[in-house]
């Protein structure tokens, strides 16, 4: 090993376990917007929301007292620090609060028009926004690479969105027809 390469190493002794719980995660975000989306075009969007946050609530208490019970009441039990106060605080995680649930509204009803794959390949031009700031805000330029990679997740959303829907339904009176293009068949619902 290099030099560098054994820099890197010390500075990051954790990057492969960081990396397979990014790919872990990303995998696991894909299959909950498609069960999302499965979730909001069999229901209505109220119920929906009101299902998701439910179990999303105790999941995330659990997973919340598990993990980050000592990050969570050194959070409320502060009187306060240099750089943020307890208001500030508060504020702060309301504000997030408010903004997740903007989030979830807005993918829900993003899932009601379209479908998962498609959020997925949006959310991932997302990169793009960040690297702005960065380039016009802190100088700091990406490699060639990075635009090639943004260059083919913005050709793969244009060519997702120009083909046509897998799945195309329509409704004849009250009998709803599913049209699967790969087998031809129309099945009655």
């Amino acid at each position: 090993e290099s030099a560098q390469e054994q820099l890197i190493e010390e500075d990051y002794p954790y990057k492969m376990r960081g990396d397979i719980l990014a790919i872990t995660a990303g995998i696991l975000f894909g299959i909950s917007n498609t069960l999302g989306e499965v979730a909001v075009k069999g229901s209505t969007l109220t119920e929906y929301l009101g299902c998701m946050t439910f179990f999303a609530s105790i999941i995330s208490f659990i997973q919340a007292l598990i993990l980050e019970r000592d990050e969570i009441m050194a959070f409320f039990g502060r009187e306060g620090s240099a750089t943020c106060s307890e208001k500030n605080g508060l504020i702060l995680f309301i504000a997030f609060a408010i903004g997740g649930m903007i989030n979830y509204s807005g993918i829900g009803v993003f899932l009601r028009i379209s479908d998962a794959a498609f959020l997925n390949l949006s959310l991932l031009t997302g990169d793009a926004w960040a690297v702005a700031f960065s380039v016009f805000e802190e100088g700091i330029v990406p490699p060639a690479s990075f635009y090639i990679a943004l260059i083919i997740t913005v050709s793969g959303v244009f060519i997702y969105e120009t083909a046509p829907s897998p799945v195309v339904e329509e409704t004849v009176g009250d009998i709803q027809l599913t049209e699967i293009e790969n087998t031809g068949r129309e099945e009655m619902k």
